[in-house]
């Protein structure tokens, strides 16, 4: 029985389409596997390093672009809310406990977290790795907001966009979907089981 939803944000509930940041540093489409999983990114992610630190590195890799360029191209891959999520959120809430896990990093979090604070009101919790110090597709992450949560794994759904991240939670015993197509939020509607099933 799913009383619980895990929900990533980019690609799920908020749009999210990262070749426009491999465009913006003038990389190709095949630079994307490499450019995710940067061990670099990785530690900004995790909040390890600091916004500062994840630039130098990058002015060392992208020499031509300026800080600002940089920050622009980093931010590119952010395209905002979609249309349907809030509708689908406050569908979801009234069925389920609502709670968002995210990757992210301070520079994504500038722009996103005053676009999406009227969600707040639907979420049990919301966990961005920079803060928790902790990424997934890592099980320790998944065991880690269940425990601040209060949930059994046994009893929630993740739904994430990328399938390591799935594997990760499935590894660490949740329940879980891989989410394609991206950036289609009533999607989700689709992937969950009826109220009817759960009563």
């Amino acid at each position: 029985m799913i009383r619980n939803l895990l929900l990533d944000l980019g690609g799920v509930l908020y749009g999210i389409e990262y070749e426009r940041t491999t465009a913006a540093l003038g990389l190709g489409r095949d630079a994307l596997p490499a450019l995710l999983g940067d061990p670099i990114l990785a530690a900004y992610e995790k909040g390890i390093i600091s916004t500062e630190a994840f630039l130098s590195y990058w002015q060392e890799r992208f020499p031509a672009l300026s800080r600002e360029q940089l920050i622009v191209a980093w931010n590119a891959m952010l395209l905002g809310i979609l249309p349907e999520s809030e509708m689908v959120l406050s569908s979801l809430s009234r069925t389920f406990q609502v709670a968002l896990l995210s990757n992210t990093n301070e520079l994504h979090l500038t722009r996103v977290e005053p676009e999406i604070r009227p969600w707040m009101r639907y979420f049990a919790g919301v966990f961005y790795s920079n803060r928790i110090q902790r990424r997934k597709p890592d099980p320790e992450t998944y065991q880690f907001v269940l425990s601040q949560l209060g949930w059994k794994a046994e009893e929630t759904l993740f739904v994430d966009d990328s399938l390591p991240n799935v594997k990760g939670a499935q590894s660490a015993g949740l329940h879980a979907q891989h989410f394609q197509p991206p950036n289609r939020p009533l999607r989700l509607l689709e992937l969950l089981p009826t109220t009817e099933t759960l009563l």
